[in-house]
């Protein structure tokens, strides 16, 4: 029983030791070469079976004693540190609320656990402590990284951040102080300390929706105001156009290859198009330059209102006007407006609304109809989980079709 205590509680440490690789998981896939989903799944992963080991320890460890002895050190930092692990259910209900506050809990009950684990593991035993050394010259090591790119990335000074309210949605044009080379789908982690009395403590992953295939000196951000950070950013700019010194983090984030596809579809819902405009440049201007095998392209955006593709409208016309490869239009656009009860109309400069949601169904089977026979079609999707979920199935059903499904890092 007192190998499976000690072993149980080892195997804890260790799988927590990629718990607290780095400050910021967006370096941390950058550094393994993993898209963010796929590393917030391993976070996830990682935590979960270090949790279900520690509660084992703890129990068996309860079992084996007959109770906690409040009077021994070692045993007040156990129920410290399994006190910390249960509180990690408040982030989790609170992210939906405010993102910010959620990973700042997070954070603050995770260093507490180290700490408790710390005092709790026996320093005559080497390995719970020899872990906690490995673990913490891990996240020394990228901690370092991290903020030697930040200051790396604004060495010339600040950049400057224009910060506007446009129908719903907060645009932000960052002026960089360096020109930054940014490939298409890449984010960066954004710090406007002089935002509100808060957030100097506050960062935001956005991702960057303009895209050149020389590098930047602006960077533009399509942003759904909700709480938190982006609520400062949108008492900011609610009374008109306002500008705040600025710091920023990357780019981070991988390219996903839909360029090496005949036929692209990107099917987005609400601020899902951020995700998707970069790629409709690049995919444009590579088709225009005959440097890309794709073809067809057709987005397929979702929104409940509006006036959010109202405020879209001149982001989605200019990749319009540059789809004129040997006069002919490769960009087909549908826009499905869920609070309207409209029919067919046209929307802007060669797009098209539909009232009610996405027909998933008909849409694959248009592709599988309309594509050139043994040609390869990818479905780019930045939509919410039901979405998500539903074409999962509907492509389970067509896995034959020869469609491969592909997630930006960014999913409202």
């Amino acid at each position: 029983m007192d190998q499976a205590i000690l072993r149980s509680g080892t195997l804890s440490v260790v799988n927590f030791i990629f718990c607290f690789a780095g400050p910021y998981l967006g370096l941390l896939a950058d550094i393994l070469g993993l898209s963010l989903r796929s590393c917030r799944r391993l976070h996830a992963s990682a935590g979960a079976i270090a949790v279900a080991l520690a509660v084992f320890h703890a129990a068996a460890a309860g079992t084996a004693k007959g109770r906690l002895d409040l009077h021994t050190p070692k045993d007040v930092f156990a129920l410290v540190s399994i006190l910390c692990l249960c509180a990690q259910v408040i982030p989790l209900a609170l992210r939906s609320v405010s993102y910010e506050a959620a990973l700042r809990i997070h954070q603050i009950l995770s260093f507490a656990f180290v700490y408790g684990l710390w005092r709790h593991a026996s320093s005559a035993d080497l390995f719970p402590r020899l872990y906690l050394y490995i673990g913490g010259a891990l996240f020394s090591t990228t901690s370092i990284f991290w903020l030697a790119n930040i200051s790396y990335r604004n060495r010339s000074g600040l950049s400057t951040a224009r910060i506007t309210y446009d129908n719903g949605a907060i645009k932000v044009s960052l002026q960089l102080s360096r020109p930054l080379n940014v490939k298409a789908g890449q984010y960066i982690g954004l710090w406007v300390p002089w935002a509100s009395l808060g957030s100097a403590a506050q960062t935001h992953p956005f991702t960057v929706i303009s895209w050149s295939e020389k590098p930047q000196k602006h960077l533009d951000l399509f942003i759904e105001p909700r709480g938190g950070f982006t609520k400062n950013l949108f008492a900011l700019s609610d009374h008109g156009p306002t500008t705040r010194r600025a710091m920023f983090s990357g780019p981070h984030g991988k390219q996903l290859p839909v360029h090496s596809y005949e036929n692209v579809v990107m099917l987005a819902t609400g601020f899902g198009i951020a995700a998707h405009l970069p790629y409709l440049r690049k995919l444009i201007h590579n088709q225009n330059g005959r440097a890309t095998s794709t073809r067809r392209i057709h987005l397929v955006w979702q929104i409940e209102r509006r006036d959010v593709g109202i405020a879209a409208q001149k982001l989605l016309n200019e990749a319009l006007d540059e789809d004129k490869l040997d006069g002919e239009y490769n960009l087909r656009i549908s826009i499905y407006i869920k609070s309207e009860n409209i029919n067919e109309v046209k929307f802007g400069d060669r797009a098209t609304a539909y009232c009610g949601e996405i027909p998933l169904a008909d849409i694959v089977s248009s592709e599988l109809r309309e594509r050139r026979p043994e040609s390869r079609t990818v479905i780019s999707v930045s939509a919410k989980v039901a979405m998500r979920d539903a074409l999962n199935d509907l492509l389970w059903q067509n896995r034959r079709s020869n469609i491969d499904i592909m997630y930006p890092a960014y999913q409202p």
